[in-house]
């Protein structure tokens, strides 16, 4: 049975099918967070974490998509999950850090949102720069000929530029393959019903902030949506307010505004800044 609050259901089908499809709120956004309450303090002895398995993906689709969120962008290497010890497949609940696309801020923008600038944009104007500030003069009249020297010089320099402008977009994939200078979303944070209230939720998302940590990635391009009423408890995980969510965002925080004002509720946007155990 599906566990988010009747308000939601009674929202038009159409509504819902546009939430599923087009947002990735984390789990606290819609369904209700209080499920990991900050009092929840009691001990871990009969739970065991473990990274996420693709074997896992399949309950994790299904559950979620019973409780209105969504169902998509889920990869079992970026989870980590809660398990019953003793039972390796029985999944008490997971979170997830995905990338939501590279820390950039538009240059032309005046305050640019972090997410809004554009790779290929920013190597296109060092390569223009590069144009700009080289000594090798197009050559022109008899000069433009193939086989002058001013044609071989200025043909060298334009393939060194090609040359440079591939291996800037190589290493921005590379970049983007490792998760490096990426901006991060909390999102899929989810315990069942009957695990909630035992801390589940804060351990989740405590080793999912540390594994980021681990290969030296920051807090503060990890970013979250939810209730404005579950705020206070991401602040004891070490998040705080912000008004300038990524640009990357922006759709999901439009449609999840539109859903959480027809169930009474605010939508915000966080920024991890130190995790606190």
């Amino acid at each position: 049975m599906s566990t988010y609050p009747s308000c939601i259901a009674k929202i038009p089908s159409t509504l819902r099918v546009i939430f599923l499809l087009s947002i990735s709120l984390t789990s606290t956004s819609i369904h209700r967070s209080h499920a990991f309450s900050a009092s929840s303090a009691s001990s871990q002895s009969s739970v065991k974490f473990r990274p996420g398995k693709s074997q896992d993906e399949l309950e994790i689709k299904i559950t979620m998509t019973r409780n209105l969120m969504n169902p998509l962008n889920l990869d079992s290497k970026r989870f980590v999950v809660a398990v019953d010890p003793m039972n390796d497949n029985q999944i008490y609940g997971w979170a997830q850090l995905r990338p939501t696309g590279f820390n950039l801020q538009n240059a032309q923008e005046y305050d640019a949102l972090p997410g809004s600038g554009s790779i290929e944009s920013d190597i296109e104007d060092e390569i223009w720069q590069d144009f700009e500030d080289d000594p090798t003069d197009f050559p022109n009249s008899a000069a433009s000929l193939p086989w002058t020297k001013e044609y071989k010089e200025f043909s060298k320099a334009s393939s060194e530029r090609r040359e440079k402008r591939m291996q800037l977009m190589d290493r921005a994939e590379m970049q983007r393959i490792r998760g490096q200078n990426q901006l991060w979303e909390l999102a899929s944070v989810f315990v069942k019903p009957k695990w909630r209230n035992r801390g589940i939720g804060r351990e989740l998302i405590q080793r999912v902030m540390a594994k980021h940590a681990m290969v030296e990635r920051s807090s503060r391009d990890v970013y979250l949506l939810t209730l404005d009423s579950t705020q206070d408890w991401y602040r004891s995980l070490g998040f705080e307010l912000t008004d300038e969510p990524p640009a990357t965002m922006a759709g999901e925080i439009t449609v999840g505004n539109l859903i959480t004002g027809l169930v009474g509720s605010k939508l915000v946007c966080m920024k991890g800044g130190s995790v606190r155990r």
